[in-house]
């Protein structure tokens, strides 16, 4: 059997999964317990292609199994047959068990007898069915643990998987449990962190995932593609910050709500006001991981080379130090903020607007084309107003072109499938190398802010801001004419649109 399954994980305390699932009523629940098996090659064929292959066990039945997770927080492809009852001799699963659509061919095994199993799950699921609006749903209890390589790792989770109607209904049903219970979106399958666990590997941080828009797209669609992409990188950075505290992670989960914002305000004429809603929310949270990616970018980038420059000045450890006690706070807010109510709210209505749409309130019709060019054109205007003098401008004007290019650069990442041709890509390339060069003044300009704070607060380390500062200040001067020249080089060039 083939689907396409639809489902929303929430993590938490086992208290307040139970509780949850109270909340949600519907009919009495059944009962069950799951072993289940998962194999791949010693390669991980399976897993770098984004599959996962189990078999499980529940009472006398047993199924083979292939999931391809999406990516997108709520969908995965997933291929099931019944397995006769299990014999003394079943070792190896046949791949040739599988329904004859599954994407065998996909997987990159030439033999089956490679796979072996790789790790185990016992789960004991209570589950029930429930109309949350106009869709009906099944929820599932889930606990247990995973185990793997002589390691265990526990699971609890309460998985909302819809069975009929609009997806929008069965999120607004999490969405309900979020506002009654400390409860968290949760974004890693157990086959994940199954993976993880045998490997002792931490989830990688996920970086952005192109939108493709189709000309015939109406904006709408066009925008909930937009937003799709943005979703896949906000759920997909979740666990490295969470798990592992992953610089990237953080730095990630940043880009992708800016590519969300600059989205949301690209086609601003034509949204209403739940788009206002999402733009604000990501606003906020920007501004809540904006310390902690600065002083990770200093403590990691900048004032090692510092140091390096100058390995007698000893102040320049303290200054290190307190850096350290600042970053750390940063991560434990930012951390905070992720598993905190308001921000999974945001979470989830990212996900409905990826898969439902339903942003656009004005002007409905306009052919996307014409729509991407105009405000491509009002882009393109506002860069070069505040680039106007470039040669001349200081630090403070020069983070404005900063953000205007940005926001260029990112409506043109969007609009490129809808302008075929090579100039696109030229276009991109002298925007992404600008948008570096401005990015490391930005940089030493946040160092020096940062050294100077630390010192205020430290008179003994005096003496290693100045050298923070002296060193970004030479490097600020160093930069100046390549910089210079790829500003010259972009403003010659005609624009693709």
């Amino acid at each position: 059997m083939s689907t396409v399954e639809i489902e929303v994980k929430l993590t938490g305390t086992g208290a307040e999964l139970s509780a949850a699932f109270d909340d949600l009523g519907g009919g009495r629940p059944a009962r069950e317990r799951l072993l289940t098996t998962y194999y791949d090659t010693p390669e991980g064929h399976l897993r770098r292609r984004g599959y996962a292959l189990r078999i499980r066990s529940r009472g006398g039945d047993r199924e083979l199994t292939l999931k391809r997770d999406e990516g997108d927080g709520l969908t995965r492809g997933e291929w099931t047959s019944p397995l006769p009852p299990a014999t003394r001799d079943d070792g190896t699963p046949r791949l040739d068990q599988l329904p004859g659509e599954a994407p065998v061919s996909d997987l990159g095994i030439a033999n089956a007898d490679a796979l072996n199993p790789t790790f185990l799950t016992d789960i004991e699921r209570t589950k029930k069915e429930v109309r949350t609006s106009g869709a009906l749903v099944e929820v599932s209890l889930d606990t247990g643990r995973i185990s793997a390589g002589g390691r265990e790792t526990p699971v609890a989770e309460l998985e909302l998987e819809l069975l009929s109607g609009p997806v929008r209904d069965m999120l607004s049903g999490a969405r309900e449990l979020l506002a009654k219970r400390r409860l968290a979106v949760g974004t890693r399958s157990k086959a994940a962190r199954g993976t993880d666990l045998l490997l002792g590997t931490s989830p990688p941080a996920v970086r952005a995932a192109r939108a493709k828009l189709d000309p015939a797209d109406s904006i709408d669609e066009a925008l909930a593609n937009v937003v799709r992409a943005a979703s896949i990188q906000v759920t997909g950075n979740l666990a490295p910050v969470l798990e592992a505290g992953d610089p990237e992670g953080i730095h990630q989960l940043r880009v992708s709500l800016r590519r969300l914002r600059s989205a949301l305000l690209f086609l601003k004429p034509h949204l209403g006001s739940r788009a206002d809603a999402l733009n604000r929310e990501a606003r906020r949270v920007l501004k809540r991981l904006g310390p902690a990616r600065d002083l990770d970018v200093f403590l990691l980038e900048t004032l090692p080379a510092v140091i390096d420059a100058n390995p007698e000045v000893w102040t320049l450890l303290r200054i290190r130090d307190a850096a350290r006690e600042r970053r750390d706070a940063a991560h434990a807010s930012t951390r905070e903020l992720i598993l905190g109510r308001r921000f999974n709210r945001f979470v989830l209505d990212l996900l409905q607007v990826a898969h439902s749409g339903g942003l656009v309130a004005r002007d409905a019709d306009e052919p996307l084309p014409a729509a991407a060019r105009r405000r491509l054109n009002k882009r393109y205007r506002s860069l070069m107003k505040a680039g106007r003098g470039f040669e001349r401008l200081g630090e403070p004007e020069r983070h404005r072109v900063r953000i205007a290019l940005k926001k260029l650069r990112y409506a043109c990442d969007y609009s490129r499938s809808l302008f075929p041709g090579p100039a696109v890509r030229s276009c991109l390339r002298r925007l992404s190398s600008l948008q570096d060069d401005l990015g490391r003044l930005n940089d030493a300009a946040v160092a020096r802010q940062i050294s100077g704070e630390l010192a205020a607060a430290d008179p003994t380390a005096v003496d290693g801001a100045a050298r923070v500062r002296d060193w970004c200040d030479e490097r600020v001067r160093s930069a100046e004419p390549g910089l210079i020249e790829s500003w010259r080089t972009f403003v010659a060039a005609a624009p693709f649109w």
